[in-house]
């Protein structure tokens, strides 16, 4: 239990350095525009919506920053969660942000996990998970670790952004996605005790049950329009 909790604490610590470094950002290299689009006031709204429950996780809230830091950040929406499986006790913690692509699409963990403490090891690689009804998602994945009193923390980190429907994990998403596309980007995270390859990370599992229900509310199928009304015959 004591080695748990001292993984969650890792987690959030880490998910913290996050949102600090995005605000350095911000206010190193942009004026955040006051204009939040409905696009953007969609996403924020559909996140609150995100279930608690998913599959056979059971979710529950996480601290996040200040409204005034998210604000500072660009974030219009946020959720921070962790999900825990009764069955196994695999955890795998949440971070999502919308807002503008200026913001949203920089700082990578490989950046932030560093002023948490974390190293990484070895390079990010791309990952497709599968999911759903045929669709797919891509993610970038590496492990972050550090050494505390308690032993070695480590964390396997999966990130990826979505502006248009689909996950993707670009080399350049800045250049992919603009400076004012309104962007999702999702964080999972999980405890890996021992070095492992992503594929066998439980985040994995879990995200075949959580992108269904994250894309339902991002990004719901359109309405068909009404058909039209005959005119009566003349």
């Amino acid at each position: 239990m004591k080695r748990h909790l001292s993984l969650i604490v890792a987690t959030a610590a880490a998910i913290l350095m996050i949102v600090g470094a995005t605000i350095v950002q911000g206010r190193w290299t942009e004026r955040w525009s006051p204009q939040v689009s409905e696009e953007l006031q969609h996403f924020a709204a559909a996140m609150k919506a995100i279930p608690m429950s998913v599959g056979q996780w059971d979710g529950e809230s996480r601290q996040q920053a200040s409204k005034r830091e998210l604000d500072a950040a660009g974030a219009v929406g946020s959720l921070t969660r962790s999900y825990r499986t009764p069955k196994t006790g695999n955890v795998t913690s949440v971070f999502m942000i919308c807002g503008a692509s200026r913001s949203v699409a920089v700082h990578t963990p490989e950046a932030c996990y560093p002023g948490a403490g974390f190293r990484m090891e070895g390079e990010p690689v791309r990952i497709t998970v599968q999911y759903g009804n045929g669709a797919k998602a891509d993610f970038m994945t590496a492990t972050f670790f550090k050494e505390t009193p308690e032993g070695t923390q480590r964390l396997r980190v999966f990130w990826t952004w979505n502006a248009y429907g689909t996950w993707e994990a670009p080399d350049w998403p800045r250049v992919r996605f603009g400076g004012r596309t309104p962007l999702n980007k999702l964080y999972l995270i999980a405890p890996e005790p021992s070095p492992e390859t992503a594929d066998k990370s439980p985040a994995l599992q879990f995200a075949q049950v959580f992108l269904p229900e994250v894309d339902r509310r991002l990004f719901p199928p359109a309405k068909p329009s009404p058909a039209a009304t005959p005119s009566p015959a003349t």
